[in-house]
């Protein structure tokens, strides 16, 4: 194994001096089962920066021209070589301010869960395993226990993956009675990643355009899912007390929150990208919202969030402390998969895990009158304070309709998807741009080029493989642009901003980096009503 690794090395590193592109079956050549070991240089190579796995390749093989940083006159005001990940965890720096785990609050957020959905059954779940259709889903996620107990799949029951959770259990107990964890297994167009978070370990088979560190991230929503309900505390209490235990009974409800987060991550580029998503609206009307918001704040609240169809309206915090993106989409994803919020004011217990994993803040759940799209989410660190949070949610609708605000809401987020055709720039078909200061996500409508299922996916996939190539731990690129078949892509990453843009086809490079740079100067201009550029605190 160490001779192949070492002609593999050898031919990599000779492929780099030659100036050549890997081709597809050089990387056939070199797909194996991975660990945490390969990811530790090991062999003394002449170039130590490249690692024995190739780089991410997903992008179509006609995609081959590459721009050097130099070629785009534009002034680079310093490039942060960062990977793009979700920020560092605050657990650690979180207030100590959570209450007690108790049974009772377990029991409720358990029981909200089950009450807030559809009593329908979910969409896959009696799908057979042995067809066709099962097989050929692109991506799958399976959830089992450590001691090989199944907890979920995406498509089919459990019950009838009992084989194939007994395959996994056993591989992943293989590499790690030689302590090492089990990372990732290419096969041909799969790949097959694990993710070993005790006592639970999360599987995605995957033959999508997205990278092994995408799907980790995938992974990891699934995990913060099942700890927004149980807590990482409850978590390992329940299997000390019995390692076999089937955690499906304490979970059942949440199967369709796990479904809708996956649906979400799997549409919107910016949750792979750690961002949040933002209503375009007038600046002076968001800030009016905002201020209402601030001066209505009782002293109970930790955070307050007024969102609309998984997009953020606005928000305000503590002045010390954050709420990371991953637990602003599990908000997002707690009320996109409730049917139950839009009738009725609701109270429920819940865990954001980047915020502190051990216990649980509890949240105020309102949409706003007259059938509006837009919902107030008050957050506390008490469980007793219902009546006072609705008290407070009370005076901010007050305030909103006083000063002719809930109507100019309701308009906004109807009316909040823009198009860029005011540029004059047909040749832009589509972009996604991220403020890495701020962590914010605008994007245009999708034109009507990308209106079925496959013409989205592989517009998906294309953001997908950009943000791979410009944060490769390998290869990282500042400016990236590759022609395709029935699209030109441009992917710029600066200190300040992310900027992915598609292009027609026919496009050539001068073109694209002239329309790249008028594009991001309608956007600085622009800024403050497509996102958020700063968070009102307390």
């Amino acid at each position: 194994e160490k001779e192949r690794r070492n002609k593999i090395k050898k031919k990599l590193d000779q492929k780099q001096d030659d100036n050549e592109l890997i081709d597809d079956a050089f990387v056939e050549d070199i797909a194996h089962l991975t660990t945490d070991e390969d990811h530790i240089p090991t062999i003394s190579t002449p170039n130590p920066s490249y690692s024995p796995i190739p780089p991410d390749t997903s992008l179509p093989t006609d995609m081959l021209i590459s721009v050097l940083p130099g070629q785009l006159q534009v002034q680079d005001d310093g490039i942060d070589t960062e990977k793009l990940t979700p920020s560092p965890d605050t657990s650690a720096s979180a207030p100590d301010l959570i209450p007690k785990v108790d049974e009772e609050t377990i029991a409720v957020a358990r029981r909200m869960r089950l009450d807030s959905i559809s009593l329908d059954e979910r969409e896959y779940e009696d799908e057979d395993v042995q067809s066709p259709s099962w097989a050929g889903h692109r991506k799958h996620i399976f959830i089992f226990s450590l001691s090989g107990k199944p907890v979920y799949s995406r498509y089919g029951k459990e019950d009838k993956l009992v084989t194939m959770y007994g395959i996994m259990q056993a591989l992943v107990s293989l590499v790690q009675d030689d302590k090492d964890n089990l990372r990732c297994v290419y096969a041909r167009s799969h790949k097959i990643v694990f993710l070993c978070k005790n006592p639970l370990v999360f599987v995605a088979v995957s033959r999508s355009q997205q990278s092994e560190s995408q799907l980790i991230l995938q992974l990891h929503y699934t995990y913060y899912q099942i700890l927004s309900v149980l807590t990482n505390t409850q978590l390992q209490q329940i299997f000390d007390s019995n390692a076999s235990v089937d955690l499906r009974h304490l979970l059942q409800g949440s199967e369709k929150f796990i479904d809708n987060i996956l649906k979400l991550s799997d549409e919107d580029p910016s949750y792979l990208f750690s961002g949040i998503r933002c209503v375009a609206m007038n600046v002076s009307l968001r800030q009016a919202i905002t201020t209402a918001m601030l001066q209505c704040r009782s002293k109970e609240i930790l955070f307050a969030l007024l969102i609309a169809n998984n997009q953020m309206i606005t928000y305000i915090k503590p002045k010390d402390y954050n709420l990371h993106p991953m637990d602003i989409h599990l908000i997002f994803n707690l009320v996109d998969a409730s049917t139950s919020f839009r009738s009725a004011e609701s109270w429920t217990p819940i865990c954001l895990p980047k915020f502190n994993d051990t216990g649980y803040l509890h949240a105020y759940v309102s949409y706003l009158p007259d059938n509006s799209p837009a919902c107030l989410l008050l957050i506390s660190t008490d469980k007793e304070k219902f009546f006072e949070l609705q008290q407070c949610k009370e005076k901010i609708v007050e305030r909103l309709i006083k000063h002719n605000l809930l109507g100019q809401i309701n308009r906004t987020v109807e009316s909040s998807k823009y198009t860029i055709d005011h540029l004059q720039a047909p040749e832009i078909r589509h972009f996604l741009y991220r403020s890495r200061k701020t962590l914010m996500v605008t994007s245009p409508q999708l034109p009507l080029l990308y209106q079925n299922e496959e013409d989205k996916t592989r517009l998906f996939d294309y953001y997908m493989s950009m943000n791979q190539r410009l944060h490769s731990h390998t290869w990282p690129t500042k400016i990236l642009y590759t022609v395709g078949s029935k699209e030109c892509l441009l992917g710029w990453r600066t200190a300040n901003f992310d900027l992915y843009t598609i292009f027609d086809p026919l496009i050539s490079k001068p073109q694209a980096i002239m329309f790249g740079n008028k594009l991001i100067r309608w956007i600085n201009k622009e800024e403050e009503r497509l996102i958020i550029t700063s968070t009102t605190t307390f």
